[in-house]
């Protein structure tokens, strides 16, 4: 499932290419991927692409913005003929012919290039919205990983009222946002925390080594442009990530810890797959 990091790299790939374009034309291929009206979306341009959490927004000229969230397995793909630009979840989509079997909605501009929505298992989805529709939306969220409102302060608060284990609090959108299954593994390693302690017993010293892990850990996911863990494809120029090779726990059953040398655990936690050391996370 693509993460903040993913989807952050995302964003700025297509917000070097896509600002200025207008819309000449939309394809639905799977009604449940849109909603919305796209006759709003027909001969506006796109200003500006941000993100929130893990929904891009694609913002409008005429004050409508088209929110995105990839989900599972999506894909948001840019094409002129000379390359693709974007991202998301890796499969052969990413270099066989567009649209192909899994576009569920392509968006044509005038110059002649297109983005792609691409979804496997047709869990994502992207949305039109009025103005007031976006700030509800984005409302209920807490602040970003790497946001400068994320404090120690506030984040020591929003554990004090939890007793879940912190790795499932930490993953809550609600209280921060953007931490996935992969960096919440690996910030809980770096900070030494185990996964299953509850959320309000962590000291101040805790929950700020926590907070610095997190920041640390999603700016480096950024920074190598997200993770890609299908090995056909992390060679592939502007698509693919490279946290893959420098995770901490993710994907390590059985090897070392890097801070103590005990082998890394896996156990499942809330569902996920959960990665750490039993030694040095206490």
């Amino acid at each position: 499932m693509p993460e903040l990091p993913e989807v952050e790299t995302i964003k700025r790939r297509l917000q070097e290419v896509i600002p200025g374009k207008r819309i000449k034309e939309i394809l639905i291929f799977k009604d449940k991927s849109f909603q919305g009206d796209t006759s709003l979306l027909v001969d506006q341009t796109i200003t500006e692409i941000t993100r929130r959490a893990k929904i891009l927004t694609f913002h409008l000229d005429n004050g409508l913005h088209l929110l995105t969230h990839l989900k599972m397995t999506g894909q948001l793909m840019y094409a002129d003929q000379d390359r693709r630009v974007g991202g998301g979840h890796p499969t052969d989509d990413w270099i066989k012919e567009l649209p192909s079997k899994h576009t569920r909605i392509q968006y044509t501009f005038e110059d002649g290039t297109n983005l792609f929505f691409n979804d496997q298992r047709i869990f994502g989805w992207m949305r039109v919205a009025t103005s007031d529709e976006y700030q509800q939306l984005i409302s209920v969220l807490g602040p970003d990983i790497n946001d400068d409102e994320l404090t120690a302060d506030y984040l020591r608060e929003k554990l004090a009222r939890r007793r879940q284990p912190i790795k499932i609090v930490i993953m809550d959108n609600a209280v921060m946002s953007g931490l996935g299954n992969i960096y919440a593994c690996d910030t809980l390693n770096s900070a030494r925390i185990s996964p299953f302690r509850p959320a309000n017993s962590l000291t101040p010293e805790e929950v700020e080594r926590l907070l610095q892990s997190a920041k640390a850990i999603i700016n480096k996911g950024i920074d190598l442009g997200g993770t890609t863990f299908d090995g056909k494809y992390v060679d592939i120029h502007g698509m693919a990530g490279g946290y893959q090779s420098q995770t901490l726990t993710y994907g390590r059953e059985g090897l070392p810890c890097y801070n103590c040398g005990a082998p890394i655990k896996k156990v499942k936690l809330g569902g996920r797959g959960t990665y750490y050391c039993e030694v040095c996370q206490k």
